[in-house]
C-alpha cells in the first residue's frame, strides 16, 4: 500500500498518527524524566531560598546580639570600677580611713571582719568605731557615699559621750561592707 494511493484525509490521518507517536516516544522516553528532575530542582532551590532568607535573618539577629554583648561587656567593666573583680579592699578600706581623718573623727575601734562568699559577689565588713560630732560624722557618710566603690553601713549606733567637747561629742559604731566581683555566678 502506497501513501500517495491514500485519499488526503487518510494521509492526514496517518501523519496525525506517526506525529502523535514521536511525541509520546519523545514525552516518555525524554520530557517526563526531566521534567521530574526539573520538578525535584525547582523544589531545592525553593528550599534553599527558605535557608537563605532563615540565615540571613539570623544573620541581621547575631549582629544585634553582637552589640548587645559589647555593650554589656562595657557595662561590666563600668560595673567593675564600683564593684571591682580583684581584691583591692586594702586601698578601699585605706581610703575609708582617709575619710575618716578628714572628716576630723578619732578611729577608736577597727575590726576587719570574716568575708563572706556570695555566689557573684564577696562582702568584706568591717566592724567601725569612731569619736566626733554629728556633722563631722554626716560629713564622713556623705563622702563614703561619694566613692565610686559600693558601701552599705549596717548597725549603726550613736551614743552620746560622756565628757563632750566641740570636736568630739559622740560615739558613733558601725558596720561598714564593700564588696568585691567573684565572676563565679554562673559556673
Amino acid at each position: 500500500m502506497d501513501l500517495k494511493s491514500l485519499p488526503w484525509y487518510m494521509q492526514l490521518g496517518v501523519f496525525m498518527f506517526m506525529g502523535l507517536v514521536i511525541f509520546g516516544l519523545f514525552y516518555f522516553f525524554y520530557y517526563s524524566d526531566n521534567s521530574t528532575t526539573i520538578d525535584r530542582m525547582d523544589a531545592e532551590i525553593q528550599k534553599l531560598d527558605q535557608e537563605i532568607s532563615k540565615a540571613a535573618q539570623k544573620k541581621g539577629q547575631m549582629k544585634q546580639m553582637e552589640e548587645d554583648i559589647n555593650t554589656k561587656k562595657k557595662v561590666l567593666e563600668d560595673l567593675k570600677e564600683v564593684l571591682p573583680e580583684q581584691k583591692e579592699t586594702n586601698q578601699i578600706l585605706s581610703k575609708v580611713q582617709a575619710i575618716i581623718s578628714s572628716a576630723r573623727l578619732r578611729i577608736m575601734n577597727w575590726t576587719s571582719q570574716k568575708e563572706r562568699k556570695k555566689p557573684i559577689y564577696n562582702e568584706i565588713p568591717v566592724s567601725i568605731t569612731v569619736d566626733g560630732n554629728y556633722h563631722n560624722l554626716a560629713i564622713f557618710f556623705g563622702q563614703l557615699a561619694r566613692l565610686k566603690k559600693i558601701f552599705t553601713v549596717d548597725n549603726l549606733n550613736i551614743t552620746p559621750l560622756a565628757q563632750t567637747s566641740n570636736t568630739y561629742s559622740i560615739h558613733a559604731s558601725f558596720i561598714a561592707t564593700t564588696y568585691t566581683y567573684t565572676d563565679k555566678g554562673g559556673k
